[in-house]
């Protein structure tokens, strides 16, 4: 498959898939945040959607500069401060955002994208 198709099966697979908010967000309805860039783009990474990730990044170069230096400075202080992320609660939050991903759709969806979540969980 070439790339500009798995991009757009990886975004039809997402949008498909995600909270109408989510949906909103990234069909321009609604503005993107940097939250919200963080969090669909976890995402996106988890369920192994690398392309469509990389559409993410040029469509929001300016929010995903932004987020690249904020993890550059997590990075800095995680050097420094081995709990960092453990103590700021960083990983629970991002197991919430999955938690959150799948308990909003159907069962039948939900199934296949806990399996994309396994597949891609060393990631």
């Amino acid at each position: 498959m070439n790339y500009k198709k798995e991009e757009e099966t990886e975004q039809q697979k997402f949008l498909s898939a995600c909270s109408q908010y989510d949906y909103d967000v990234l069909t321009g309805k609604l503005e993107m945040t940097q939250n919200d860039y963080r969090r669909i783009t976890h995402l996106t990474i988890s369920l192994g959607f690398i392309a469509y990730t990389a559409c993410l990044l040029r469509r929001y170069p300016d929010i995903a500069e932004q987020e690249e230096q904020h993890q550059e400075r997590e990075h800095e202080i995680y050097l420094e401060y081995l709990e960092y992320y453990e103590d700021e609660s960083i990983y629970e939050q991002e197991e919430q955002w999955v938690k959150d991903f799948l308990d909003q759709m159907p069962k039948e969806k939900r199934d296949y994208f806990e399996q994309l979540l396994a597949e891609n969980e060393n990631y």
